[in-house]
């Protein structure tokens, strides 16, 4: 019997046409993965890949069977999200996904002040293609990210933020009475930056990489973390104004937030959706809030 295991990981495989990376996103070794496509394989009685250098593409035999099992696949996913739409109508409950707690505190709480009968959960999710794939898997309600975080084919969104960027300074630094800071002024400086793989690191990385300038990276770590530090001179941080002001809410003033210079790209930050996913009717107010809520903090 052909089972749902065998169908997931033949269509992780076809996507990803090659045996090793497949085996590590799946969380199996390459070994299990092999047996698993041979197995089936061997109970269809046709090869469904070919060699194609060093990775993998499907026979015919495979791209017709991709096409019934890729429907299938997406047929039960389906039915599986409307059931816990069905589940969730009851509980009133919004899941969001988003790579930072702190910056979005303040949502959550005024969302639940204007709508007490409904809850939220938030996930937090730092890899951008994990949060893509939990959209696209119909995981959650909803993302808060970056515009440019990860690929927006099949999904929706609404951009409600245009997030200007500066860096956090501690208060005796030379740069930090300066109204504006120029990308340039930055050379050499001493970076405690966010993890590699987060959205907004990639996004800084980008504008100094743009601006032909290089920091020396002496720490990578989260918001709660990195706001101490800089505080006791260990290094300097980029940074947006909101998660700024949340962060040096939990000390005793030792920093500055300074803007970067006019011209630099801010941040869009959007909330994005899958149209296929059932939203409740804790969701669907949480959609029509968010972009209110934001014009009632920026008047």
């Amino acid at each position: 019997m052909i089972t749902l295991q065998q169908l997931n990981y033949f269509r992780e495989l076809a996507n990803n046409g090659n045996l090793t990376h497949t085996a590590c996103k799946l969380y199996i070794t390459q070994a299990a993965l092999s047996n698993t496509i041979s197995n089936l394989e061997r109970q269809l009685g046709v090869k469904l890949f070919e060699r194609a250098g060093r990775g993998l593409r499907l026979s015919r035999a495979g791209e017709v069977y991709y096409e019934c099992v890729a429907q299938a696949l997406d047929a039960l996913e389906t039915g599986r999200a409307r059931i816990g739409g069905l589940l969730r109508e009851r509980e009133g409950k919004v899941v969001f996904a988003a790579n930072n707690s702190i910056v979005w505190a303040e949502l959550i709480r005024d969302f639940q002040k204007e709508y007490a009968g409904y809850s939220a959960r938030q996930v937090t999710c730092i890899d951008p293609e994990q949060t893509r794939d939990m959209l696209m898997n119909l995981q959650v309600d909803f993302a808060i990210a970056g515009l440019n975080d990860f690929a927006m084919t099949g999904l929706e969104f609404q951009v409600f933020r245009e997030e200007p960027v500066g860096v956090c300074l501690p208060v005796n630094h030379p740069l930090a009475a300066r109204e504006r800071i120029c990308l340039k002024d930055l050379a050499g400086e001493k970076f405690i930056n966010l993890p590699g793989e987060h959205p907004f690191q990639r996004y800084c990385d980008k504008l100094m990489r743009k601006a032909g300038v290089q920091g020396e990276v002496v720490m990578e770590s989260d918001y709660r973390m990195s706001t101490p530090l800089i505080e006791s001179g260990v290094g300097i941080a980029m940074t947006t104004y909101s998660a700024y002001r949340q962060s040096a809410s939990f000390l005793g003033g030792g920093t500055v937030y300074v803007p970067l210079e006019a011209g630099v790209e801010p941040r869009s930050i959007a909330l994005v959706w899958n149209p296929h996913r059932s939203l409740n009717h804790s969701a669907r107010a949480f959609r029509e809030f968010v972009p209110t809520w934001e014009k009632s903090r920026t008047e």
